[in-house]
Parts: C-alpha cells; sequence; structure tokens
C-alpha cells in the first residue's frame, strides 16, 4: 500500500500539449482503466488519476472530497496567471468551487428551474432552431458541422434559455470559446469575456428585475429578491456563466461527436432509425462511448482516503477521469463498442453525486434533436474527408467536421 504521491512515473500529464492530443495516450486512458496512479494537472503540480468506475464514482461521492484546494492556493494560481482580481473573484462564486451547504444553497434554487420536465418544454424551440440551421446547410458543397450546426445550435439554445439578446449573440458566442479553455486559460481572452459576460447579464438582471419574462434570468431574479436563502450578486453572475459553458461547450461536443460516431457505425444508426432503441438510449451510450466531457474537476482531500491500494493525504488532489470509468470492463460489457441499446449500468459522463452536471437534462435533449433531424434530413450524409483527418483525441476538442451531405 501507498501513502502519499507514490515515487512512479507519471504517465498522465496535463501540462504536456503533446499528451492532450496524442491519440494513442488518449486510448490507452480510455481502454485501460487502472488502479489510482500519480500523474500532473496542467500547472505541473501532481495529482492522483482516478479512472476506474467504482473509484470515480467513490471520489465524486465523499464529501471528505472537496473543490476547494487548500487555503487560498486556488485563487493564487489564478492571479499568478495572469487573471485580473475582479474576474477571480466571479469564478470564486461558481458552483464549480462549492461545496456543502454553500452548493447545496445554490443548487437547491436553480434546480426546478433545469428540471427534465422544464427542459423538455424547449424541445419545439430546439427542433425550430435545428431545422433552420439544417435549411442553410442544404446549397452548401460540403458544410463543416462544427462551425455551422453544432456550435450555432449550442449557444442559441442557451441564449434563448437565458434569455440573453440576440444582438449580443456572436458576441456571447466569441466569449463562450474563450472560456472553453479551461485547463490552461489566456488572461487577455478570459479577462474580456468575463467581463463582457458579467455586463451582458447585469444588463438584463436589471431588465429582468422590472419586466419578467419566461426565461431562466427573470427565474434566478426572482430568487435572488424574493425567497429565503437568496442568491448573492457573484452568484447569479457565476452561474449564469456556468450555465453558458455547460449549455455550449459540452453540447457541442456531445452533437458533433454523436454525429462522428454514428458515421462510423451506421448499424447502431440504423438501429434507432428503425424504433429498435430510442434516441433517448441512443444519446446516453453516446454520451458514455464518445465523452464529450473527458475528467471532472480536481477534488481535493480533506481527510485522508484510501483509494484502492493508495491512501490520499489531506491537500493533495485527484483527477478522476470519466471517460476512462465508462470504459472500464468491469462495469460494462464490450465497453469499447457502441450499444445503443440500453444499458444496464448507468454512464459517469456528466459526473455523479452533489456536483452532477446541472445542464445535463439541456445537453441530453439538444443532441437527441440535433441528431434526429440531420440524419432525417439528410440520410445520406458522410465525411467529406477521411476519418482520421477528423478523428477526436483525447483532451483536444474535434476543430472541424466536414461532410457531404447526400
Amino acid at each position: 500500500m501507498t501513502d502519499g504521491f507514490a515515487e512512479q512515473e507519471t504517465e498522465f500529464d496535463l501540462s504536456d500539449t503533446g499528451f492532450i492530443t496524442d491519440p494513442e495516450a488518449g486510448e490507452r486512458w480510455l481502454s485501460e482503466p487502472r488502479p489510482v496512479c500519480r500523474g500532473r494537472f496542467a500547472d505541473g503540480t501532481p495529482i492522483w488519476v482516478v479512472t476506474r468506475y467504482d473509484d470515480v464514482r467513490a471520489v465524486l461521492s465523499d464529501p471528505r472530497f472537496t473543490s476547494r484546494p487548500p487555503g487560498d492556493s486556488h485563487l493564487t494560481s489564478m492571479l499568478s496567471r495572469g487573471i485580473p482580481q475582479d474576474v477571480v473573484e466571479i469564478f470564486d462564486s461558481t458552483l464549480l468551487t462549492m461545496d456543502g451547504p454553500d452548493h447545496a444553497r445554490v443548487r437547491r434554487l436553480v434546480t426546478p428551474a433545469l428540471s427534465a420536465r422544464r427542459m423538455r418544454r424547449l424541445e419545439p424551440v430546439v427542433e425550430h432552431i435545428a431545422h433552420d440551421l439544417l435549411d442553410a446547410l442544404a446549397d452548401d458543397a460540403e458544410p463543416d458541422l462544427i462551425a455551422q450546426y453544432a456550435h450555432p445550435l449550442a449557444i442559441v439554445v442557451i441564449c434563448d434559455l437565458l434569455g440573453v439578446d440576440e444582438r449580443y449573440r456572436e458576441q456571447w458566442r466569441e466569449w463562450s470559446e474563450s472560456l472553453a479553455v479551461a485547463l490552461r486559460p489566456d488572461p487577455e481572452q478570459v479577462a474580456p469575456a468575463v467581463r463582457g459576460m458579467a455586463g451582458v447579464i447585469r444588463e438584463l438582471v436589471e431588465q429582468r428585475r422590472a419586466r419578467p419574462q419566461d426565461d431562466l434570468i427573470s427565474e434566478l431574479v426572482r430568487v435572488r429578491d424574493t425567497d429565503g436563502d437568496r442568491l448573492s450578486d457573484d452568484e447569479l453572475l457565476a452561474l449564469a456563466m456556468v450555465l453558458v459553458q455547460a449549455g455550449h461547450d459540452t453540447v457541442r461536443n456531445l452533437i458533433c461527436l454523436g454525429v462522428f460516431t454514428f458515421l462510423g457505425n451506421p448499424a447502431q444508426r440504423e438501429l434507432v432509425r428503425s424504433g429498435a432503441t430510442t434516441i433517448n438510449a441512443a444519446v446516453a451510450e453516446l454520451v458514455r462511448y464518445a465523452a464529450p466531457v473527458k475528467h471532472a474537476f480536481r477534488r481535493f482531500a480533506t481527510d485522508p482516503v484510501r483509494l484502492g491500494e493508495v491512501t490520499v493525504q489531506p491537500g493533495e488532489a485527484v483527477q478522476v477521469v470519466l471517460a476512462a470509468a465508462n470504459r472500464d470492463p468491469e462495469q460494462f460489457a464490450d465497453p469499447g463498442e457502441l450499444d445503443v441499446t440500453t444499458r444496464s449500468c448507468p454512464h459517469l459522463g456528466f459526473g455523479h453525486g452533489a456536483h452532477y452536471c446541472l445542464g445535463a437534462n439541456l445537453a441530453q435533449i439538444e443532441a437527441e434533436v440535433a441528431l434526429t433531424a440531420l440524419f432525417d434530413r439528410f440520410p445520406g450524409v458522410h465525411l467529406a474527408v477521411p476519418p482520421a483527418e477528423v478523428e477526436p483525441r483525447f483532451l483536444a476538442p474535434m476543430p472541424r467536421l466536414p461532410v457531404r451531405l447526400a
């Protein structure tokens, strides 16, 4: 058994750009869930890497692991990378950095607004947006489904949900792209993006406070102003920005990975088309198999915690790899194969426990609609380039997805 960080070779190294983009390294971490081992985070600090399904669930459900590093190290780290103080303060108010009573309070206030029932009411809106985007693709000889379909669909839907005015949407899209590089944020892009989003949200808050509408900002303002457990102003701002990322980056990745995966597995796509399985089950399997979210945010031990053969000491960081847990052969039969029929074991693609993804219901619905609309409208759609040119890398997003529609 091992106590503290083991003196062993570091195989999982997020500080190495080559590792992030290396398909072979990624495949090893997807296909070989292993005991807890040593790794390195993007800033070079050591982490324990957790890849087995049961170990990942244990970390994500154990209150002895917190989202906040010890002391002020997370604030110091962001400031040292040039992130301005005012931006750091907003980031420090997000659900991603909260635990315990504060996390439970904020989550309890916002969860009803993002319930599965409420998100299902958005389905006709998502369908309308998807069909408009597909209309625009019809005359394009070789459209890029990321830039022209997955990306705009995701940003328009989340803006509609929040109530962001149409005149801001192109700018909002640029800001959200700046925030998507969470491992290595660029202060020159992140700071103006956060300030810009915060400015728009503050403006919307004042407008909705005066004239409430049927959107999420209005609901959050109501919660902020009338409920006993109120949101602070920074919490409201931070929550809206987290929802933008959850409702944009993850959804975009899920749609384009779903298209790519279905194009490589036509028999599985036919099971959906024929009604042998549901699109709901198929998207759940795509989340497991294609892994639009590869890993959760780091957790930090507050007490000594035994994980397999390792004791994680207080203050040490743990990185769970959701993508690998979802390929664990101890939990999934033939985990490297796509199987769109209902699997008996739930995937961990949206996390688990208190920090389960708030946007999971929205992501599921948007992917169902986007994939159904695309393949119904263009059943002969196929890649315009060899698959190897656009094949997803482990921790690098697909840059493009050029197709021919017939």
